[in-house]
């Protein structure tokens, strides 16, 4: 199974061009799952069907679906607040549980969301030859694509402290002389780190694996999306993940734009979508329309 995450800019026909790929892969027998994990949804616009949270099969090879990030919002509140209950048996004792209202105000809650969804698409969709995710803008992307390189940071200073508190615990039962003989019980809460520690190590690796996993940068033939696509560039390359296609959507000819891309893309393969009178809709139209980059490239 390959990933593959169309980034860019807001407006730049992200969109569509997942949509393009998505079904020139099918039409070449290959099975695909297209889910847009941007909240504002335009698969439904682009496939002139309705779409929901669920996947819908259009093609004999192309299932889509459109993420609701909500659901995965409230999946997650309700996850961690399940998980600190099971360790912190005693938070009954201390009226702790109404302070479980706060979680959904916490920072980065959205950007865990779009991880969750993104994990649990991977998981049902093993069976698939491509799963390409449709992403929205900037901010948010760059936002969940270093959520876990960031949260591996905390988490190993995190494991460190409860290593610690654990350390004095022991320390201060050999000072009470504690006879018992019974070993001290395995720290859930130290178990629970460790287990996060070993998800997001996954996840990191997964996103850095340029062999099953492959990012396209979607720009316009303008300055401010050229800016702000370098930005990506840079950040992504930051995070160890690079960007293996740029394909420049709604290009004109006679402008010298790709070769000015070539330039500061150079390890990257360059595609374009030309212009085009009308907005590219409907199955039978983008089976129709030429494909940026081989698919033999992907």
């Amino acid at each position: 199974m390959k990933l593959l995450f169309f980034v860019g800019k807001g407006g730049v026909g992200k969109s569509t061009s997942s949509s393009l790929f998505s079904v020139h892969l099918a039409a070449a027998g290959k099975q695909v799952l297209l889910n847009s994990i941007d909240p504002a949804h335009n698969l439904s616009d682009i496939f002139l069907t309705p779409i929901g949270h669920k996947p819908k099969r259009l093609m004999s090879n192309l299932w889509v679906m459109e993420t609701d990030l909500s659901r995965w919002v409230k999946k997650s509140l309700k996850d961690t607040e399940r998980e600190f209950k099971s360790a912190y048996k005693y938070q009954d004792a201390f009226n702790l549980s109404k302070y479980f209202t706060t979680l959904k105000y916490s920072p980065g809650l959205e950007e865990h969301a779009l991880l969750l969804a993104i994990q649990d698409a991977m998981e049902r969709h093993k069976d698939k030859d491509f799963v390409i995710f449709d992403t929205p803008p900037t901010a948010l992307t760059m936002r969940f694509l270093a959520l876990p390189e960031t949260t591996l940071v905390w988490m190993r200073e995190l494991k460190k402290i409860r290593k610690n508190i654990i350390d004095k615990k022991e320390i201060i039962l050999r000072i009470r002389k504690d006879t018992s003989g019974k070993e001290l019980e395995r720290d859930v809460v130290l178990e629970r780190i460790e287990y996060l520690i070993a998800t997001y190590e996954k996840l990191s690796a997964m996103l850095q694996d340029q062999g099953s996993t492959k990012v396209f940068l979607i720009l316009n033939p303008d300055n401010l999306s050229k800016s702000e696509s370098i930005s990506i560039g840079k950040e992504l390359g930051n995070l160890g993940i690079g960007i293996p296609f740029v394909v420049i959507n709604k290009y004109v000819d006679e402008c010298d734009f790709k070769q000015q891309l070539e330039e500061d893309f150079p390890e990257s393969r360059i595609g374009v979508i030309n212009r085009l009178p009308s907005e590219l809709t409907g199955i039978p139209n983008l089976t129709s329309e030429h494909l940026p980059i081989e698919i033999s490239a992907i």
